[in-house]
């Protein structure tokens, strides 16, 4: 197992003992990810977009309940359909009154299929053979080993109003099966969350597309646990 470094195995045991923390408004601690970042920020790291990890070789995530995690985002490869293409051919009207796609793919549902197809995961609506958003192989093993090789995870709730937060616990992950990564995505273990609209001028607004799981299901994806005491 890689040993997170001593300074952030001993920060997440001070975090943990105090437990409850006040969220600050504004300096970005903003919106769902607020508990997440405000943890980055106390375990004085530097937040990113780029998609490497936070702490040297070590991701951090923090969840609360059974809502899905994302794991990192990756747009389909651009000889497919572009998100565009995607809004306009499996869209809907939404609660905004806009062309909307936002969809969650855990395998399979009533209306779309995760399939593994000569080195490419596709996503297929029925037997459709002319709409095919695709990722290769290759782009997504990279993408999941290049962030969450090893992973710390922590565990606990928050409530927006009063901004509070709860880290309850915390776990490392370590020893990531890369390999198994295409069976989990086509199995349903990691679901492919489409999430983008277009606006009233016509531009995309588009969130990612992101590969998720469900917090109860992070372990399968390493080799190794150990809980922080």
């Amino acid at each position: 197992m890689t040993a997170p470094q001593s300074s952030i195995r001993a920060q997440l045991k001070d975090i943990l003992d105090l437990r409850e923390y006040e969220i600050p408004k504004g300096q970005g601690f903003e919106g769902t990810g607020a508990p997440g970042l405000y943890l980055e920020h106390l375990l004085k790291l530097k937040t990113s977009n780029l998609d490497i990890p936070d702490a040297g070789a070590w991701e951090v995530k923090f969840t609360s309940g059974s809502a899905l995690l994302t794991l990192f985002h990756k747009t389909a490869n651009r000889d497919g359909p572009t998100i565009r293409d995607i809004i306009e051919e499996w869209g809907y009207i939404g609660r905004n009154g806009r062309p909307n796609f936002r969809y969650t793919v855990c395998g399979q549902t009533s209306d779309y299929e995760v399939r593994d197809e000569e080195g490419f995961i596709r996503v297929r609506r029925g037997n459709d053979d002319s709409f095919v958003p695709f990722w290769s192989h290759d782009a997504l093993i990279t993408a999941f080993a290049r962030k969450l090789g090893n992973l710390i995870h922590v565990q606990g709730s928050w409530s927006k109003r009063p901004r509070l937060v709860t880290y309850d616990s915390a776990e490392f992950l370590s020893g990531a099966r890369i390999t198994q990564l295409i069976n989990f995505i086509v199995n349903g273990t990691i679901c492919i969350d489409f999430d983008a609209y277009l606006r009233e001028n016509g531009s995309v607004r588009d969130h990612g597309t992101k590969f998720r799981i469900r917090p109860g299901d992070l372990q399968s994806l390493y080799t190794t646990r150990e809980e922080v005491r």
